[in-house]
């Protein structure tokens, strides 16, 4: 089947959408479907550099097309960008190969339309891959009015273009119960997560001294942000424990990543004269590995009111990695769903610092034997339920593009995940 994939990012980008959505793409092709892939030439973080406007990555065929003019100064400047992307793209669907199924996925957001659309007006089928729920985010974080009649405008393109899908695919649950409640059936909606982009660790894991020593950072207890530091994950509580902890010279905090927050901690830093922060810029794909073995405890974070609206993909790595997290964010979530099977995870919510600083001190206090059997665990979930082969997979015998060929244990995704025996 011939099978073109939407979306903004893709390889050489470091972005997760854009690792997941090229490991998809390689997936697919390893499986003999035949891949198109329309994206923006220019890379995302800086807006600067160039891509070719056609090549071919791996058997995959990559069409690229003008999205970038003003960059991410503003949220105005990124609609006008997005917008010009999303007629770039519309009209480039046109010249390429005519698919049997395009798949759209949510950057820049809505992107989604453009594709139902497309698919619409040719009778191909059609499916958008849902990362993030878009414009119920913005309108969370306050860039688009609630009630406005752009964002009334917005929802109702949104909407209407779910309906003109074959298949709506989630992240998790909470997002299928919002996906509900914009009219789609729940019978349409395919719960599929994401997976770890990072390389999977040897037995027992990498050896954590020495990953440390790659970065620089020989001793303390290491606690990592490491992604996107956007608007729709707020730091505030992390920043206030750093700066709490700003007298206990063995913790030091790591900010890893780019975004719109990244200005945001750096400010926090020199107005409290923190050196117990480092920030450092968003690691390559080949050394995300040792970067999440470095740390001592990992955090994740989800806005306050953003579960079933975006997706912390970052916890899979961290459950790969093997290692201690703590999860700032709502009890209604996916990360809180995983801590039911998960080990080594403690959750805070929002505003909780002293919750946050005393979930630090109960990770420091545990034993290694907890931590290598806690690092077991974690690790089986994922090899079990979360590996791209098996949740592509589900994908495909989901949507009926091939037979079951994998694991027996295929995971109910619209619930809790299983327990290990």
């Amino acid at each position: 089947m011939r099978i073109l994939l939407l979306n903004q990012t893709f390889f050489p980008d470091q972005l997760a959408t854009s690792q997941h959505v090229t490991d998809f793409a390689l997936f697919l092709k390893e499986k003999g479907h035949e891949v198109l892939v329309v994206t923006d030439r220019s890379d995302y973080e800086t807006c600067t550099k160039n891509y070719l406007p056609h090549e071919t990555y791996q058997g995959i065929d990559i069409y690229r097309v003008r999205g970038a003019m003003f960059g991410k100064r503003s949220f105005l400047h990124r609609a006008i960008d997005g917008a010009f992307f999303h007629l770039s793209v519309f009209l480039k669907l046109w010249s390429v190969p005519k698919p049997e199924l395009i798949i759209s996925f949510t950057s820049p957001p809505l992107i989604g339309v453009t594709g139902s659309l497309f698919a619409w007006m040719q009778g191909i089928r059609s499916v958008q891959w849902l990362m993030d729920v878009n414009p119920d985010a913005a309108i969370e974080v306050g860039y688009l009015r609630r009630g406005g009649i752009i964002s009334r405008m917005l929802l109702a393109v949104f909407q209407n273009s779910l309906r003109l899908n074959h298949s709506i695919v989630v992240l998790d649950r909470w997002m299928k119960e919002k996906v509900t409640q914009r009219g789609v059936a729940a019978s349409k909606i395919v719960v599929i997560p994401p997976w770890p982009v990072q390389a999977a660790p040897p037995k027992g894991g990498l050896d954590s001294a020495s990953a440390k020593k790659t970065f620089g950072w020989d001793g303390g207890t290491i606690l990592l942000y490491s992604g996107n530091h956007s608007i729709v994950h707020p730091l505030d509580t992390v920043l206030q424990g750093a700066l709490a902890l700003k007298n206990d010279p063995s913790v030091h905090l790591v900010f890893a990543g780019g975004g719109l927050r990244v200005n945001d901690v750096t400010r926090f830093k020199e107005e409290h004269q923190l050196d117990s922060i480092t920030q450092i810029a968003r690691q390559p794909r080949e050394q995300l590995a040792n970067l999440l073995a470095a740390a001592d405890i990992h955090i994740v974070v989800l806005g306050p009111h953003m579960s079933g609206l975006v997706h912390s993909s970052k916890i899979y790595g961290v459950l790969l990695a093997g290692k201690p997290f703590i999860f700032v964010g709502p009890k209604k979530s996916h990360v809180v769903d995983l801590l039911s099977d998960a080990r080594l995870g403690f959750h805070v919510e929002h505003g909780d610092v002293a919750g946050f600083l005393a979930a630090v001190e109960k990770i420091r206090a545990l034993r290694k034997e907890e931590l290598i059997a806690g690092a077991v665990i974690n690790r089986a979930i994922v090899e079990r339920d979360f590996t791209r082969d098996h949740v592509c997979q589900k994908f495909l015998e989901r949507l009926s593009l091939t037979p079951r060929t994998i694991s027996p244990h295929v995971p109910d995704f619209d619930s809790k995940t299983e327990s290990l025996p």
